[in-house]
């Protein structure tokens, strides 16, 4: 067994854009390790970028809620917690599967883990609430009003199940800025079961619909991301 997820670390180092060493320890925003179950803000690297990820309804009584970003800047969001799927240690490591859970009262009553939906839409109990979302390419030249520049990016959500392909993430370093440690999320299908995708993962970052709303969705682009407690200071 410890061949096999060594096989399996060795080829995800091939196929991702940024990785950590496979035994480093993901670090918070204040050098202490990452804790397994400990409530974390998930903060954007770059100030005037917004403000932390969080839960909202895309309309009245939608459900589940979708994973987005605060507006501002001074807002850091829900707390959410990382939990390891394939070994059940006390800190959170770079490249290890996690389910990733809000650490709030959810007013859907239902799971609070992560998920991908790869739907377009979907009802649930007669509500409809979205799980793609229609964004603008920005390197089109082509005008606002033509609808030709717009592609559906699916979005991550909660009501997700622990130890399933929907609900497998990643956390790797990212070096984006020298000096500044952060990390990048990814959604890795393959290390939970799912063979559909071969061994690939799909960067995780904040993609903004043609109303302006920011949704956390599969994206090309890297979100590099730090995490701060929401308890204060641990060894």
């Amino acid at each position: 067994m410890k061949t096999t997820f060594s096989s399996i670390f060795l080829t995800l180092f091939l196929f991702t854009t940024t990785i950590s060493p496979l035994t480093a320890i993901i670090h918070d925003s204040s050098g202490n390790k990452l804790l397994h179950g400990i409530p974390y803000y998930i903060l954007p690297l770059l100030r005037g970028s917004g403000g932390g990820l969080t839960l909202s309804q895309t309309t009245k009584n939608a459900c589940p809620l979708n994973i987005t970003q605060e507006p501002f800047e001074v807002n850091r969001g829900t707390p959410f917690t990382f939990n390891p799927i394939v070994l059940d240690e006390q800190f959170i490591r770079g490249a290890y599967p996690l389910s990733i859970e809000a650490d709030v009262i959810n007013p859907c009553s239902g799971s609070k883990i992560w998920k991908v939906e790869s739907t377009t839409s979907s009802k649930n109990n007669g509500d409809t609430f979205v799980t793609s979302v229609t964004v603008r390419d920005s390197n089109s030249k082509k005008k606002d009003d033509d609808d030709d520049d717009d592609k559906g990016v699916d979005i991550v959500t909660t009501g997700g199940e622990f130890n399933k392909p929907e609900s497998c993430f990643q956390i790797v370093e990212d070096v984006m800025m020298p000096g500044l440690q952060s990390y990048q999320i990814q959604n890795c299908p393959f290390k939970c079961g799912s063979s559909d995708d071969g061994f690939t993962c799909y960067n995780v970052g904040v993609v903004t619909d043609v109303d302006g709303n920011g949704y956390l969705g599969r994206t090309d682009a890297m979100f590099p991301v730090v995490f701060e407690s929401s308890y204060g200071t641990y060894v």
